[in-house]
């Protein structure tokens, strides 16, 4: 997310700014977390701080099935998550997430990272 010079936050320029943005938003969302909607987010808190069993995959199955609910529209064309065990620059209990998307048949796409602790 863009941090503005005035106020909170910057207005995003572009669709595909503003999906970024939103999913960002859904990936660090956890279950319980907004108000009258408790599914909404990814859910993934709970998931780093369990043994590191398949946990890439069930981090990946989680956004996965976020995006499907939540964002019907954009189409996950590749999904990374990289943990410490792969990657020493991310942080325990953390994981860094890349996803390159697209959006519909309207010919935008675009990719974007971010991580959740």
């Amino acid at each position: 997310m863009q941090y503005a010079t005035k106020g909170a936050f910057a207005t995003n320029d572009t669709t595909v700014d503003a999906i970024s943005d939103d999913l960002k938003i859904l990936i660090k969302t956890n279950w319980g977390e907004r108000v009258i909607q408790y599914d909404f987010g990814a859910n993934l808190r709970a998931l780093l701080f369990e043994p590191m069993v398949n946990t890439k995959e069930q981090i990946s199955d989680h956004i996965t099935a976020a995006v499907n609910k939540w964002m019907p529209f954009v189409i996950i064309n590749r999904l990374t998550v990289a943990l410490n065990e792969d990657d020493a620059t991310v942080d325990y209990h953390a994981a860094r997430i890349r996803i390159i998307f697209s959006v519909g048949k309207t010919g935008l796409a675009g990719d974007m990272s971010v991580t959740v602790k």
